[in-house]
């Protein structure tokens, strides 16, 4: 049976990570609101929204007794891509698997879609036909996604089919080309987002800057008064004058380890006042980084326990490849070091160019350089330019509520039409 019919029913779908951690503020406020909110947690999505109070739905709430052959397809799919430790259930890998897959089947013909899996995996998933259950299930007035391929992209595709208006929240890393979010209102993090998302044809009164939710205990934590010296730099014998640095590990080594470590090890022995606090990642293999810690030598040392604002706050610079732990590092304030294997920030429109915060490197010599211009700063430095950056990209507090008003606002353009 249908729920009662009030024009404020809200359905988001989103994946896991920063996805669902973008929307979980937003969808609790308009909750506190009075509004009707269902949920689609896909993959990891699920135990994050359990924990804020949601009772997310899946793609097992939506299996019919005739998708036998998406079931087969999705056991034999899940033999080798379920992941235990990480989604949900069996159960809703294999539905959400084999759904996908069926449906791919349905837009690409059985050879189609056996080469488009072939050669993507789940990213050849546009699981339309599933998404159309759950709007024939839900009936939302209005939807909430993100940026993401697959079922986030085919939530946006039906919600047009269905005249029912769409808001898209962008993610740090969302505005490469093979992001897109062709939603009816897009929620940007910065200004610099809006004329890049316009070239690449998206209208430009469409765009909204809101800031990003994942980044507001940043502003809570700037609120509190600052420790002048944490624990561990006092017991890892860290003194006030050197230069300590986080480096903020991937979960897996590449080559943008490689190089952060080797252009580490050439600058080290010339700078005897740089010192190296080495975090491994919360997915990551410890031994990766008692392996750095070795090459390194007694300029750096572990650190794995302390909470990351605690530990950016007791640093003064951040070495890492492209993450969001480098942003959260600038609105603190801190020098940011970046690796990576192209320049390709601009394409995320970070304006990397704007309050000196950081540098870019492709190359161990590129490393090497931006490692040695580091330098030591003062406490007022460093709030200075992370007040400058928090204001600048709308680390305030409130871009959970400045997007809830987004959905609010599409909420009432469908009723002024339904009016009209």
């Amino acid at each position: 049976m249908l729920p009662n019919k009030k024009l404020n029913r809200v359905l988001a779908v989103c994946y896991g990570g920063g996805h669902v951690l973008m929307l979980i503020p937003v969808l609790k406020h308009l909750e506190s609101l009075g509004y009707e909110v269902h949920v689609l947690g896909l993959t990891t999505a699920a135990t994050p929204l359990r924990n804020a109070g949601f009772d997310p739905l899946g793609f097992q709430d939506i299996i019919r007794p005739e998708d036998t052959q998406a079931l087969a397809h999705g056991k034999r799919l899940a033999t080798k891509m379920h992941q235990g430790n990480k989604v949900n259930s069996l159960k809703e890998s294999i539905s959400y698997l084999g759904l996908s897959y069926a449906d791919l089947e349905d837009q690409l013909g059985i050879g189609g879609a056996e080469l488009a899996f072939e050669q993507k995996g789940r990213q050849a998933f546009l699981p339309l036909n599933p998404i159309r259950r759950f709007f024939d299930q839900i009936q939302p007035d209005v939807l909430l996604t993100t940026n993401s391929p697959r079922a986030e992209l085919a939530s946006i595709h039906v919600a047009a089919e269905r005249g029912v208006p769409s808001v898209g929240v962008l993610d740090l890393f969302g505005l490469q080309p093979y992001n897109d979010i062709p939603a009816d209102s897009v929620c940007v993090p910065f200004k610099q987002a809006v004329s890049i998302l316009v070239d690449r044809g998206l209208k430009k009164e469409n765009l909204v800057v809101t800031g990003n939710p994942n980044f507001e205990w940043v502003h809570e934590f700037s609120l509190k008064k600052s420790q002048p010296e944490s624990f561990w730099r006092i017991q890892h014998q860290v003194e006030p004058e050197d230069l300590l640095a986080l480096y903020a590990m991937k979960p897996n080594w590449d080559q943008h380890e490689e190089m952060i470590v080797s252009s580490l090890e050439k600058v080290l022995p010339q700078r005897p006042s740089l010192k190296v606090a080495v975090r491994p990642h919360p997915n990551g293999d410890r031994s990766l980084a008692e392996n750095v810690i070795k090459r390194l030598g007694k300029a750096s040392f572990l650190n794995e326990n302390t909470s990351l604002p605690l530990t950016i706050e007791s640093c003064d610079a951040l070495i890492t490849h492209k993450s969001t732990v480098s942003v959260e590092a600038a609105l603190l304030g801190r020098q940011v070091a970046l690796f990576h294997s192209n320049h390709d920030y601009p394409t995320h429109g970070i304006p990397l160019h704007l309050f000196d915060w950081g540098s870019f490197s492709i190359t161990i010599d590129e490393g090497i350089n931006a490692l040695s211009q580091l330098k030591k700063e003062t406490t007022e430095t460093q709030h200075q330019r992370g007040k400058a950056i928090r204001e600048a990209w709308n680390c305030d507090g409130r871009s959970h509520i400045r997007i809830a008003n987004v959905v609010i606002q599409a909420l009432q353009n469908k009723k002024a039409i339904k009016a009209a």
